[in-house]
């Protein structure tokens, strides 16, 4: 590190400057959240046309799909966390999902606004299908990375999620 600056003072001092003046320069291929972003919505996009194409179902659907998947008979609030979404959107999928025979739900305590839900039948087998186009797509995405490799970068998001959630 430069004497004298912070860790993000040096982080910026190191990608350059503009034109005299014009203060630090961002390089976007240097800077993680822009390429971790990048990387999530090119994800995204590849999924989405065959879901949306095949199936009808959105990624936000997707994605409830799949932790109702993992863990079952959960609340809004609980898949809302796991997912660090808002509600309304959660909301909204639960909905469409639930009217197209994907959701089940049980009340708990006699308020209707307190649900459990879960895959039905049908939601368990859209899953099992559209998990095969997720893992199709994380494949290509992986091409080239050796397992170590995976392993490192699985382990670096993990510490970033903790880092942004302390």
């Amino acid at each position: 590190m430069r004497e004298g600056l912070s860790a993000t003072e040096e982080l910026v001092a190191g990608r350059g400057e503009t034109e005299e003046g014009a203060g630090p320069v961002l390089d976007l291929d240097e800077y993680a959240p822009f390429l971790l972003n990048a990387v999530s919505l090119a994800w995204t996009r590849q999924i989405a046309s065959v879901f949306k194409a095949q199936h009808g179902i959105g990624v936000v659907e997707w994605r409830v799909i799949a932790v109702l998947s993992a863990q079952p008979r959960i609340a809004a609030t609980q898949i809302c966390a796991l997912l660090r979404m808002d509600k309304s959107a959660i909301s909204r999928s639960l909905h469409s999902l639930s009217e197209q025979g994907y959701l089940d739900h049980e009340s708990t305590s006699g308020d209707q606004r307190r649900r459990e839900w879960w895959l039905s039948e049908s939601g368990q087998a859209l899953f099992d299908k559209l998990l095969v186009v997720a893992l199709e797509t994380e494949a290509r995405m992986l091409r080239g990375v050796s397992e170590d490799e995976r392993q490192a970068f699985l382990s670096v998001m993990r510490r970033f999620l903790s880092n942004l959630e302390d």
